[in-house]
């Protein structure tokens, strides 16, 4: 359902009343000179909506400025939270509102692509576009975008090869695919019954999909009546119809159980709770994550991973085989070499330093936040390195509670000038944030001493 709402010189009080429902869906705001100036999304539109005038937000100076511009609201009421975000992105795509490309950053966003070029055509998460295939996006959210290619598969089973071969694919054994790559359909069927509805799903046009197969139901009704409820062909057609019909359900299903704008959300809620608690001055948009990981210093490795708006964003990842030789250093020491060179590839070192970076062709963003799994020595590894590089750049270190081995055991957050650590609820947001980023630099840094460790056995 589309319909447009608006009231001059916007307030709070002016939006509650505001007819508004809490359904998922778009939003789009527009100036005085009926203009699109920005299109949102969201899990529930009437807290979307109100959220921008809440007074408790913070903005920066050009979103003050947008909803200073803001005259009217058209919002776009839909089923699912997965047809919001593909919603949201066909239509910045189509408008190109301003603020949209004002507001975003330099982070690369991710894609859905279909490979129609290929044998078997597949579907695929890429952040890079090139003159081949069919491209749906941009997304911000990689979160978002692998739980939507998640549920398209449960309701348009794709297959994964590329090619046809002798032997279905695991996809096939599970139900996940229709066997296309062990020739039990043809390339024919295969567009009609998945590669076609999931472009016209990604186009927003689901409505389509659904009349498309309550026209295949009604025409399979009208030839089965020519049959007898015996026969072999009446079974077949009845079987067909079965099928359909489980399909329409299954769609209804799986979007309204598949939650994507809602976890997403989560995760910014979060990012903006820890602002709150440390009381930082702006929100934390890039956050990194540090952890080193050896055996008595042999195979030793660091970690670093990147959390935008409360996620990874793995293509930001990096992984540093040690250079000090085995035994000489202790895990603070390899904490430091492992920043010191992190800082190397910085934008704002380069423009203090060109004759030292000149070279350098990777240039990394600054990060607004620097968490390392560890205690006071860990935290005091970061702020020396930060203080030689001249850097003023939040840090925390975070270190598991003694004396208890569940996962109730407190963690304990040192910051800088702090004699006691933070020990914050086990419920509370900003923690969760916390050990996510932590969690994660650890299975990042494990992962890859791992693998040195087989390589060195296998003498690789």
């Amino acid at each position: 359902m589309d319909y447009d709402i608006a009231t001059k010189n916007m307030d709070l009080i002016k939006v509650k009343k505001l007819n508004i429902p809490s359904s998922p869906g778009c939003y789009e705001f527009y100036n005085r000179a009926g203009e699109i100036i920005y299109i949102g999304k969201a899990s529930g539109l009437r807290n979307r909506v109100l959220s921008y005038w809440q007074k408790s937000a913070s903005y920066s100076p050009a979103k003050n400025k947008m909803l200073a511009e803001i005259n009217s609201i058209k919002l776009i009421e839909v089923d699912s939270e997965i047809e919001a975000l593909l919603l949201e992105a066909n239509l910045i795509k189509k408008y190109q509102p301003k603020y949209n490309i004002l507001l975003r950053d330099d982070k690369r966003f991710s894609y859905i692509k279909i490979s129609i070029a290929d044998e078997i055509p597949g579907i695929f998460i890429t952040r890079n576009i090139d003159k081949a295939g069919k491209y749906f996006g941009p997304y911000t959210s990689s979160t978002a975008v692998r739980e939507t290619v998640k549920a398209i598969r449960k309701i348009w089973p794709y297959c994964t090869n590329r090619k046809k071969g002798i032997k279905p694919c695991f996809y096939y054994q599970i139900n996940r695919c229709l066997g296309i790559c062990a020739g039990k359909i043809n390339q024919k069927e295969y567009k009609q019954k998945v590669t076609k509805p999931i472009i016209l799903f990604l186009e927003g046009k689901k409505n389509k999909i659904i009349k498309n197969y309550e026209l295949q139901i009604k025409n399979l009704e009208k030839k089965i009546k020519k049959f007898n409820p015996v026969s072999h062909n009446y079974l077949e057609l009845e079987s067909e119809i079965r099928k359909i019909k489980y399909k329409l359900i299954n769609i209804k299903n799986v979007l309204e159980h598949t939650k994507i704008i809602s976890l997403s959300d989560k995760y910014v809620v979060d990012v903006v709770e820890l602002a709150k608690i440390l009381n930082f001055k702006k929100v934390p948009d890039r956050i990194e994550g540090y952890d080193i990981a050896n055996i008595f210093g042999r195979e030793a490795v660091g970690s670093m991973v990147v959390f935008s708006n409360g996620e990874p964003d793995k293509s930001q990842y990096r992984k540093f085989k040690i250079k000090t030789g085995e035994g000489q250093a202790n895990d603070i020491r390899m904490l430091i070499e492992v920043l010191e060179r992190r800082f190397k590839h910085s934008d704002n070192l380069e423009a203090r330093l060109p004759s030292l970076l000149g070279s350098l062709a990777s240039k990394w963003p600054i990060p607004d936040l620097i968490i390392v799994d560890g205690g006071k020595g860990q935290l005091n590894a970061i702020l020396s390195v930060l203080k030689k590089n001249k850097l003023e750049i939040p840090a925390l270190a975070i270190a598991k509670g003694q004396g208890l081995r569940s996962a109730q055991a407190p963690d304990k957050i040192f910051f800088p000038g702090e004699k006691k650590p933070l020990e914050l609820p086990l419920a509370s947001p900003a923690l969760h944030l916390i050990k996510r980023v932590r969690d994660e630099a650890h299975r990042f840094a494990i992962s890859y001493h791992k693998l040195r460790r087989k390589k060195r056995m296998f003498g690789k």
